[in-house]
């Protein structure tokens, strides 16, 4: 980075960069980097390399910020690496000082009274509201799933997966109730994010989850297609053959 952004030699494209023409690419970067992990298989050499490569572009972003920040004397990537450390450790007193913890939950409830001292130290007035704080860069599912983790926190949830699978059920017959557009939009809202939290309570991540399904769908639609062009083209093409073919990918993928 400090040779691509040298005024002499260096890159005309990156020495136009500043953080903020930066953060598209950063968006793209973990973007591509969830796809990756929503497609890996472990121990699968051509997955295993991929995830390597996406996760090495986020780091790229990461020296590239750093860069920027080092030329104007603010900071550098050993001040990004230093202050991780500290962070994990002093988030980390059972293991690297002497807290007991009984298990996870303990884990995360030290976790979040440590992050409140170190906001308190800093001048940070405590958040006022459960809700506030919440990234604003974060995708409706994954802002969903933290409104729903918090939530929860507090005791605002349902006792068990029933209770959730039964709310989806219901907002789903409430959303084929609706005729007015503007209330199937609400209705439809409510059942995804039901679903967000029926996921978030059977521990699952429900933007891996979207990820995986459409490369499924990607994959096998390739298929389809593939059919279509060897056997004259989407005009000639009915729905039971499309269909078909859709059906042998899908059986190809258990093989």
């Amino acid at each position: 980075m400090t040779a691509l952004r040298d005024p002499l030699k260096g890159c005309p494209w990156d020495m136009k960069q500043d953080h903020q023409t930066l953060a598209e690419h950063l968006r793209e970067e973990v973007a591509e980097a969830l796809d990756a992990l929503a497609a890996h298989e472990i121990g699968e050499p051509e997955k295993e390399r991929h995830l390597c490569e996406e996760l090495g572009d986020v780091w790229l972003q990461i020296a590239f910020h750093a860069q920027l920040a080092q030329e104007r004397g603010a900071w550098d990537l050993h001040d990004v690496e230093r202050m991780a450390v500290e962070k994990l450790v002093r988030r980390h007193p059972h293991v690297f000082a002497d807290v007991q913890v009984a298990g996870a939950e303990d884990v995360l409830a030290n976790w979040a009274v440590i992050k409140q001292g170190e906001k308190a130290a800093l001048g940070q007035a405590p958040q006022k509201r459960l809700l506030d704080g919440i990234a604003q860069s974060l995708s409706p599912i994954d802002e969903a799933f933290e409104i729903g983790h918090r939530c929860a926190k507090v005791g605002f949830e349902w006792p068990d997966l029933d209770g959730v699978l039964d709310k989806v059920r219901e907002e789903i017959e409430e959303l084929q109730a609706e005729s007015d557009m503007g209330r199937v939009e609400d209705e439809f809202g409510d059942v995804l994010f039901s679903l967000v939290q029926w996921a978030r309570k059977k521990g699952l991540d429900p933007d891996r989850a979207m990820r995986r399904q459409l490369h499924r769908f990607k994959e096998r639609f390739k298929a389809v297609e593939d059919m279509a062009i060897t056997h004259g083209g989407w005009q000639v093409q009915s729905l039971e053959t499309m269909e078909t073919a859709w059906q042998s990918a899908k059986r190809s993928e258990i093989k």
